[in-house]
Parts: structure tokens; C-alpha cells; sequence
């Protein structure tokens, strides 16, 4: 990147440098008819050579820089479009609109779990996985003395960055959903002594990567973590076999929602 912004300063300076290069002196003796006729043209053309190599370079380095800074958003908007047009219409629970109504119901009592350490109301949300893991730091907290504070207003926005095979298959199963989730509340963690060591007691807006994963028939909440920049490995993670070989496995139709309501 670097040495292509320095190659696009060379040829604009030397476009510069070219234009205002002054002419040969004439030759003794040599008559220039029309000289100041075919100036200006000459001149126009050197203007609008310089401005093409401007802005044609500016245009690709732009364009450049945009795919590095901007790589979550492009990955969002290569995985929504995934899952609206290919995906949805066949696997219902993977459409947006379906995911965002899944968040919003999730959501409020993932937050209440925070507050009184009692994952039994969220239970049917949650992996295995996360409960164990959700137990063990609840019980580390108490013995430590520490207190979650943890009351959601509102979930403002979910993106849907990244759908990854990660387990066995055939897909649904095993696909996980990378999901930056856009908050409004109060978060926060204070020890005994009533020092607030995590997060904030003030009202304020709290971004999170939630990780789902499909276990074939539904979603599940696997994984939170805090969204504290922007993730630059979502181009490198696989994306999903195509839709011929995915097969929900057997099991009765009105069990294959559950865990959405």
C-alpha cells in the first residue's frame, strides 16, 4: 500500500514537473508559423493528462484503502445478502428479519441472567458451552465479592458479520453466526469495595460480539464478548457449502423453532 501511494505521488509529480517544463528555444533562423496557435492545445492536453493521472490514482488508492478499513462492512454486507437471497428462502430461521426478532427476544434475558446469575429462565437460548462457562464466572465473582449490574433499554441494531461451518454437519448444523449487537443500557461489574472494575454503572451504549451456533434445528447463544474494534478476519474464515449439500436432521416440525419464541 505503501509503495503504491509513493508510485501515485511519482507520476503525479512528474506529470507536475512535465507541465511545467519550459520549451525548447527555437532554432536561429527557423520560422514557427501557427507556434502560438498550437500552444494552447498542447497546453490543454498536458492540464487534462495531469488530471487523469490524479484522480484516476486517487480513485484506485481510495478504493484500495477502503477494502482495509472498511473489511467488517464489506463482510456484512457479502453475508446479509447471503442470508436474504440464498439462504432464507429455504432455511427460514436464517433470515435477518427472523434473527433480528431472535436478538430482540434473546437479548433482554441474557441481560437479566447478568443481573441475578440465574441462566434457568434463558436456558433453551444458550449452548452447553455458554452456560458452563457463563456458572463458572458467576460463582468466581461471588467468591471474589464482585456484583453485575446489568439493566438493557433497548437493542438498537444487530449486524450479521460472518456465517462459518465450524462443526461437524451436515449444515445447519454447525454453522456459527458472528453478530455485532448494537445496545442501549447500563453494564457493569463492582468489586467489594464498590469500585466499578468492568464496564460503566452510567446508561450508555454497549456494542458486543454475540457468537450463535446451529445445532439443526435452531440458534443458540455460544459466546459473548465485548466489541471493543473492529473485526479484520472475517475475509479469512470459510463460507458455508452450498445449499444441495445442507440436511436438517429428523425431528418433530413443531420442536424445530425452539428456543425463537
Amino acid at each position: 500500500m505503501i509503495r503504491l501511494i509513493f508510485l501515485w505521488f511519482c507520476l503525479t509529480a512528474g506529470a507536475a514537473l512535465a507541465q511545467e517544463a519550459p520549451p525548447p528555444p527555437p532554432v536561429a533562423g527557423a520560422s514557427t508559423p501557427g507556434s502560438a496557435e498550437g500552444a494552447e492545445p498542447q497546453s490543454r492536453g498536458r492540464a487534462w493528462g495531469m488530471a487523469f493521472i490524479f484522480w484516476s490514482g486517487a480513485v484506485i488508492i481510495m478504493a484500495l484503502v477502503g477494502r482495509v478499513v472498511f473489511k467488517e462492512q464489506l463482510n456484512q454486507l457479502r453475508t446479509q445478502r447471503m442470508l436474504i437471497r440464498q439462504i432464507g428462502p429455504f432455511f427460514p430461521e436464517f433470515d435477518t428479519d427472523f434473527l433480528t426478532t431472535w436478538v430482540h427476544r434473546c437479548a433482554p434475558h441474557v441481560w437479566n441472567a447478568w443481573q441475578t446469575h440465574d441462566l434457568t429462565p434463558v436456558a433453551s437460548y444458550l449452548t452447553p458451552a455458554f452456560q458452563a462457562e457463563a456458572s463458572a464466572r458467576y460463582a468466581a465473582d461471588a467468591a471474589a465479592g464482585r456484583r453485575h449490574t446489568a439493566k438493557l433499554e433497548k437493542v438498537l441494531r444487530a449486524h450479521y458479520l460472518s456465517l462459518t461451518p465450524v462443526g461437524e454437519g451436515p449444515p445447519p448444523r454447525g454453522l456459527e453466526l458472528l453478530v455485532r449487537l448494537e445496545c442501549r443500557g447500563v453494564h457493569g461489574v463492582v468489586d467489594a469495595s464498590g469500585k466499578v472494575v468492568e464496564g460503566s454503572l452510567q446508561e450508555r451504549q454497549v456494542q458486543q460480539f454475540w457468537t450463535l451456533r446451529h445445532d439443526g434445528h435452531r440458534w443458540q447463544l455460544h459466546q459473548v464478548e465485548p466489541a471493543t474494534g473492529d473485526r479484520t478476519d472475517l475475509a479469512r474464515r470459510p463460507l458455508p457449502p452450498p445449499l444441495m449439500e445442507w440436511k436438517r436432521p429428523a425431528e418433530p416440525a413443531d420442536e424445530r423453532l425452539e428456543g425463537s419464541a
